[in-house]
């Protein structure tokens, strides 16, 4: 069987994920968006506290020339020797494609491993863009001062201390939508084990709110729907038939629209529902 999941991530004065300008990301008509990558990186970080995950930045001291140490990220060959306990690559593809599956992100969500050969793994879990899907969302800039100079400044205020700038957003609610395909998992030899599944619910649930980097502390899971298909069917765009809004001061994530297109398609046993600050509407 297959599954679907629709999770929806609160933000609050924070910035969940942010472009290469520094402000929260934004579709073309100026909606608020965050990137699958966002999601999965807590995804990533939550599920590494109980077992080793393989993509992940990992920084450690290395001697460079004149025997300076210095710190860097591993490169994507270092990362694999270190976690998969080799000397080297090993030329049979096949065995680099069952030490890859060892890890539990790999089999949530594949990977491109470009060394000397190009390996590719397609996750059966697929997350696409989180949509902001409250109306009245604000993106603000502050500036801040740092307590240094900067060296290089050669203007009259070179002895003054550098003023930057941080952009958050005031309140979005980002509605992910998530699918399993055991299908797709079974075709590529990968075993998605019932414990995989149940880490993964989890970590939905509980990953963002444990990433408490200065722009994401605000962030956290306030709902969260989940089911199994009958039939291997698999269920796109859910995210758009999810609407949030305040009710009463309130704050209501009403999938009617989602269980009335699913309804009969779907295990009804396995529908499961989780919420935090919220309150869910099934069905009306």
């Amino acid at each position: 069987m297959n599954y679907n999941g629709v999770v929806v991530v609160n933000a609050k004065n924070a910035s969940f994920n942010a472009g290469f300008d520094g402000l929260p990301r934004r579709l073309p008509t100026g909606r608020i968006f965050a990137t699958d990558k966002a999601l999965k990186y807590c995804i990533r970080e939550y599920l590494s506290k109980e077992e080793t995950v393989f993509v992940q930045r990992t920084k450690e001291f290395h001697e460079v020339k004149d025997k300076a140490v210095v710190q860097r990220y591993l490169t994507l060959k270092e990362n694999y020797c270190k976690k998969c306990g080799k000397e080297s690559i090993p030329k049979d593809e096949r065995a680099i494609i069952d030490d890859l599956k060892q890890f539990i992100d790999i089999r949530l969500f594949g990977v491109v491993f470009a060394v000397d050969s190009n390996i590719s793994i397609t996750g059966p879990c697929q997350i696409n863009y989180g949509i902001n899907r409250f109306e009245g969302s604000n993106i603000f800039s502050s500036e801040i001062l740092s307590p240094y100079r900067n060296p290089n400044e050669k203007s009259k205020d070179a002895q003054q201390t550098t003023i930057g700038e941080e952009s958050r957003a005031d309140d979005v609610y980002y509605v992910y939508d998530i699918c399993l395909n055991m299908k797709s998992a079974e075709k590529q030899g990968i075993e998605i084990a019932d414990n995989d599944i149940e880490k993964l619910k989890k970590a939905l649930k509980y990953s963002v709110g444990e990433v408490t980097s200065t722009t994401m502390f605000g962030c956290e899971t306030v709902s969260m729907l989940w089911f199994e298909n009958k039939d291997d069917q698999i269920f796109n765009n859910l995210n758009s038939l999810v609407d949030v809004y305040e009710s009463d001061g309130e704050v209501i994530v009403d999938y009617s629209k989602v269980t009335k297109l699913v309804e009969g398609n779907i295990n009804n046993d396995s529908l499961e529902q989780y919420t935090n600050k919220v309150k869910n509407i099934l069905s009306k």
